[in-house]
């Protein structure tokens, strides 16, 4: 009989273990992006990273991070700014904080644009954008922001 019982309570143990979820990956498993122009971030490791190609005309680089919570695209070059109907709000960076147009989709959806910083040789502009109106969504994406640093 003690032998069933343990038995039982092996597996249940078993499938208990089984079925939590996997634990979020923590900043230790996340890689960095540095960009020569004086920027940096840090990313999940789950996410993609894409040098999108420059079209004719464009007066700018684009490196994008993917992952299913979100994404963020980093430009470098000239030819940012513009209007911000929506208002502005704050991003948290590595370094401080910086203005960023924010809108809020009617889907629960986020972006937030023109993240804009000045560097030596150049100018940076950032978009940041969930895939879903998931808080935890949210939270990834801004905390992907929040670890842009920019050389001195």
């Amino acid at each position: 009989m003690k032998t069933r019982i343990v038995f039982t309570l092996s597996i249940c143990l078993l499938l208990a273990a089984a079925c939590a979820p996997a634990p979020a990956a923590g900043p230790e498993s996340w890689q960095t992006y540095s960009n020569p122009a004086g920027f940096s971030i840090r990313y999940p490791a789950a996410w993609t990273k894409e040098e999108v190609p420059q079209k004719a005309g464009d007066t700018y680089q684009t490196v994008s991070l993917k992952g299913t919570e979100g994404g963020v695209d980093l430009h470098w070059g000239v030819g940012f700014g513009g209007a911000c109907p929506q208002g502005y709000t704050t991003v948290k960076v590595a370094d401080g904080e910086l203005p960023a147009c924010y809108t809020k989709n009617a889907d629960g959806t986020e972006l937030w644009t023109q993240i804009n910083k000045e560097l030596a040789a150049t100018s940076f502009s950032a978009e940041a954008r969930t895939n879903n109106a998931q808080q935890a969504s949210h939270d990834l994406v801004l905390q992907v922001l929040s670890t842009l640093s920019f050389s001195k």
